[in-house]
């Protein structure tokens, strides 16, 4: 799932691209991913020549305010990652050979329709480079247009992302945002003691928790933890004060290098450009498992089960509390 690296990297992106365009139509090829009652043409109608004014960040979700009272709220959830380009419609010939052997090939009006026997259409990106060429982002779900001419997509494998429209009141007390914990760039070092005053159980779940602080998730919980000593399996309630400190400074130092690296592609994220970040290159723990330790202590990096998430450290220096 993209965390938080990877969201503020595609809304510094997108930033630069739609803020002012207005939204002239949108397509999505499943209605109940949809948060919208009516559906899609519902949804369209309320966003038809709005100007998006703003695209923001929380945590790991994406907020787009536009023209009115509405804001469109989206969660990439595991998969998913929007992109800014171009794309047509195309139909594609699943087998050819069939096509090419049918006694009663389809008429042109069907093929224009892409309703022709053993065909399938979908988005093509009219642009060259990645955004056409890297599978990752071919599963197009949802497709807004813009006055320019210009679009942005959601590519998503596996399906869970969704899309909600939210009146602008309503948007604090949304229940993905109300129960949110505070941002770990925004937090100083006394806010950040206090949370774990009264926390108890494994450092590992407990920094995942967005409830406990916002966009934190299995990469940068692992890159965190190896930067700062800690063992992932550790007590929060058997941290000392320092511990703590180094855990927040190796926060803020991991985020911040990832945001520099515009997030990690070690599985399905990609920019809005449809390029590779470039976090994954340097990264040290995660998913490093059987290398050895980047601080030459003599570690090798290791992988165990801690809340039925895998979790990769050295056992040389982080010690276990």
């Amino acid at each position: 799932m993209p965390e938080l690296p990877e969201v503020e990297t595609i809304v510094r992106e997108l930033r630069k691209k739609i803020v002012g365009l207005k939204i002239t139509d949108f397509w999505t090829d499943r209605e109940k991913p949809l948060k919208q009652a009516g559906g899609s043409r519902a949804f369209l109608k309320e966003i038809r020549n709005k100007k998006v004014l703003s695209i923001n960040r929380r945590a790991k979700y994406i907020v787009i305010d536009i023209e009115g009272d509405k804001t469109i709220f989206i969660h990439q959830k595991i998969s998913g990652h929007l992109m800014y380009g171009r794309w047509k419609m195309k139909s594609e010939i699943l087998n050819p050979k069939l096509e090419t052997n049918s006694r009663f090939p389809p008429s042109p009006r069907l093929r224009r329709a892409g309703k022709m026997h053993n065909s399938k259409r979908r988005w093509i990106s009219a642009i060259s480079g990645p955004l056409k060429k890297d599978r990752e982002n071919q599963y197009i779900r949802y497709l807004w247009t813009f006055g320019n001419g210009g679009q942005m997509a959601m590519s998503d494998l596996r399906r869970f992302s969704k899309v909600m429209l939210v009146k602008d009141a309503d948007l604090p007390n949304l229940k993905e945002i109300k129960e949110l914990g505070p941002e770990p760039l925004e937090i100083d070092a006394k806010k950040f003691l206090s949370l774990f005053i009264s926390k108890r159980g494994r450092l590992k779940p407990v920094l995942m928790d967005p409830k406990f602080i916002a966009g934190i998730g299995n990469i940068y919980s692992d890159e965190i933890l190896w930067d700062s000593g800690c063992h992932p399996l550790s007590r929060v309630e058997n941290l000392k004060p320092r511990d703590i400190e180094k855990i927040r400074k190796s926060t803020v130092k991991i985020l911040r290098k990832a945001i520099n690296y515009k997030g990690d592609s070690m599985d399905d994220y990609r920019l809005p450009s449809g390029e590779k970040g470039g976090y994954q290159e340097v990264q040290c723990a995660y998913q490093q498992t059987g290398k050895k330790c980047g601080k030459n202590d003599g570690g090798t990096i290791k992988r165990i089960r801690v809340g039925g998430r895998s979790a990769h450290f050295c056992p040389k220096h982080q010690k276990l509390k």
